[in-house]
């Protein structure tokens, strides 16, 4: 995923670049990520993109704003909840976080 850091100013945000024009999207909300489940034992690409604008036209694809908090909440990162995947925002990071 286009996901990546920039520091401006002495602050650091994350920046979402699509991964189909390569332009940054700056409005999260109108994201969207492209995946297929992986067979066993393998790995797959998430793909994001600029809603309706960048689409690649796969079958699998949803928003990014539903997709990760479903993410946070698989890995046991998130609280069970509210969107429709059954996951919320709420973070519930383990500690220590080794980046």
């Amino acid at each position: 995923m286009g996901l990546s850091m920039r520091c401006e100013k002495g602050k650091s945000y994350a920046v979402l670049t699509c991964d189909t024009c390569g332009k940054p999207i700056e409005d999260w909300r109108l994201a969207m990520v492209a995946y297929s489940w992986p067979s066993e034992d393998s790995t797959v690409a998430v793909k994001v993109f600029h809603k309706v604008k960048c689409d690649p036209g796969t079958r699998s694809s949803e928003e990014l704003t539903d997709y990760l908090p479903w993410l946070l909440w698989n890995h046991k990162w998130g609280k069970k909840g509210t969107n429709k995947r059954g996951a919320t925002l709420t973070l519930d990071v383990p500690e220590p976080l080794d980046i």
